[in-house]
């Protein structure tokens, strides 16, 4: 029932061959063959001094462009001779007591073989819904009496492929809801699954390959610059690929490719047991990062608050200054009224048509008014009280 990968075991490469290998296969499926990432196998190239072809690099030489291979520089000398290039393990699925083990090994068991049907007698509801679709626009396409607009909406007829990818679909959406689960298909007749209230979304398609063929007349005429005159291109590989493009928790899997001596039909036990195990896997995630969300939340509030009331500290302080600086104007005003005191005054002496002794009181009246201490400790007090964060705005 299990289809997990073959184990890569690890592997010594010279510098010499490793660069001969990068310029002959892209990072990427290099690393596969190695267990490893293309990201991976760049930082090892990286270590012992190996160029590897740039960003481009292989669509420009399929389409035909010139592209140089850098050679390799001479070896410095703490620079090593070989690497022993070992696969990356997957996380969490070695250690049988680890809860994404347990979760899948428990889902396991309540999907010990599934059958899938040589025909459709009676095919889901979203199946048949396809299946009706397609019997409609043919009858649209009957209809139309252009052959133009006949051709063109008439829809192609089912492969045997496409009816087998038909048949494992609807076993799996069967075998999927009489476990809980509901099947969903949005825009596009894109397919997912809720699983304890988290969705998953997946797909299964045709493996495509990449294939390289000569050009035909007319693309040598539209493409003179391909000295080569090869194209490369994508044609079906004739496999069923499942692939859950929602990201899972841990290393459960996410893609099943199908071989001659294991087909897909054979492999659906095991992803409808992943679809199982992933759902309360996420829905635990989603909590844990609601919880974490929640805290840093709670967390940010205080930190804001305490920067409010740090502020507010500060304005309430720059208030008393400011207090204390105008109560530090009325002493020198103070000082200065009864220096003027000490002067002589003339009696008869009018300015703005009063006499001096009057501009005297007048002055001595707002030194009374100015002067803060004749509120009092409480006034003071009360004054600065009024004072918030936001008093200040620069």
């Amino acid at each position: 029932m299990n289809d997990e990968p073959t184990k890569i075991e690890p592997t010594t490469v010279s510098r010499e061959e490793l660069h001969r290998l990068v310029w002959e296969t892209p990072m990427v499926r290099l690393g596969e063959r190695f267990g490893i990432s293309g990201n991976g196998l760049a930082k090892i190239c990286r270590r012992l001094d190996i160029p590897y072809p740039p960003r481009g690099h292989w669509a420009k030489k399929a389409a035909g462009h010139k592209v140089i291979t850098v050679p390799l520089p001479a070896a410095q000398s703490n620079t090593p001779a070989s690497v022993r290039i070992s696969s990356t393990e997957p996380e969490g699925l070695d250690d049988p007591n680890s809860p994404v083990q347990q979760a899948l090994d428990d889902a396991r068991s309540k999907t010990v073989s599934l059958h899938v049907p040589e025909r459709l007698n009676r095919p889901h509801t979203i199946i048949a819904g396809w299946l009706a679709d397609h019997e409609r626009r043919k009858q649209e396409a009957r209809r139309e009496r252009d052959p133009w607009r006949r051709d063109f909406m008439r829809p192609a007829e089912f492969s045997e492929q496409d009816r087998r990818r038909h048949r494992i679909l609807d076993a799996l959406f069967k075998e999927l809801e009489r476990q809980g689960v509901r099947i969903i298909q949005g825009d596009y007749r894109a397919l997912s699954a809720e699983v304890a209230g988290e969705k998953i979304e997946f797909e299964l398609r045709e493996k495509q390959k990449q294939i390289r063929r000569p050009l035909t007349e007319k693309e040598r005429e539209r493409e003179p610059w391909n000295k080569k005159g090869v194209k490369q291109e994508l044609q079906p590989s004739g496999f069923l690929v499942f692939v859950i493009k929602t990201y899972l928790v841990g290393s459960l899997r996410r893609e099943w490719l199908e071989k001659a001596a294991k087909p897909m039909e054979e492999l659906l036990p095991e992803i409808v047991a992943t679809f199982i195990a992933a759902g309360p896997l996420l829905a635990e995630q989603r909590r844990a990062q609601e919880e974490r969300a929640r805290l840093h939340a709670i967390a940010e509030q205080r930190r804001e608050q305490e920067r409010q009331k740090r502020k507010q500290d500060q304005n309430r302080w720059r208030r008393l200054v400011q207090i204390a600086g105008g109560w530090r104007e009325v002493e020198v005003a103070r000082d200065f009224i009864a220096a003027m005191r000490q002067l002589p005054v003339a009696e008869e002496q009018l300015v703005d048509g009063q006499p001096l002794e009057q501009w005297l009181l007048w002055a001595e009246k707002h030194l009374k008014s100015a002067n803060p201490l004749s509120h009092g400790v409480e006034g003071i007090f009360k004054d600065i009280a009024q004072v918030q964060s936001w008093t200040y705005r620069d």
